[in-house]
């Protein structure tokens, strides 16, 4: 997804940025990917930030998904496992991160609803990629597709905004800039 999300840091959010500093409104994303070292990953703290990082951006998450199911941790340290209990169960089934982190933001929490936008990009995509590269576009393996197939169907079953096979990075951005345009507009009328 760093096409996309590229194509967002680069030209959607800032459009959102002025919109909201126009309403005197401060804007700020957060990308899960950024900042983690690859010291704090080999210590078992990505899932950690990026759960408390959902937490601070509450009530507002956007969720891509393409073909690709994601990172599976080995392990998840035990002091968050106590501080959240319902880890242990998605741990044993062997979860991607992506996945915990859509539970943990949106499908777990109720209040989600109407602040939660997903898009899933078309599966034709990955043809457009050079066949060398295509590993970092395809879903790993079955088992892992199948997870990939159920999350969405979940995503779609729970009731959230879904925007389904967008072609290309521009496309999204196109698609979630209206849809944030419009939260903008519906919270901070212009005047108001």
């Amino acid at each position: 997804m760093q096409a996309e999300r590229d194509h967002l840091v680069k030209f959607i959010f800032p459009q959102l940025r002025k919109l909201c500093e126009s309403r005197g409104v401060t804007w700020g994303e957060v990308d899960l990917r950024w900042g983690v070292t690859d010291e704090q990953a080999a210590e078992g703290k990505v899932l950690p930030i990026c759960l408390e990082e959902i937490k601070l951006c509450r009530p507002y998450f956007i969720g891509l998904l393409g073909e690709r199911y994601g990172w599976v941790p080995e392990s998840i340290p035990e002091e968050l496992l106590e501080r959240e209990e319902w880890l242990r169960e998605q741990f044993k089934e062997r979860k991607s991160v992506t996945e915990l982190e859509i539970l943990h933001g949106v499908l777990r929490n109720p209040q989600m609803a109407g602040h939660a936008y997903f898009y899933f990009r078309d599966p034709a995509y990955v043809n457009s990629i050079p066949e060398k590269d295509r590993k970092g576009f395809t879903a790993e393996n079955a088992k892992d597709a199948e997870k990939l197939r159920n999350l969405k169907e979940n995503i779609r079953r729970n009731g959230f905004p879904v925007r389904e096979n967008y072609p290309d990075p521009k496309a999204l951005g196109e698609l979630v800039l209206a849809d944030l345009t419009r939260v903008i507009n519906d919270l901070f009328p212009e005047g108001s």
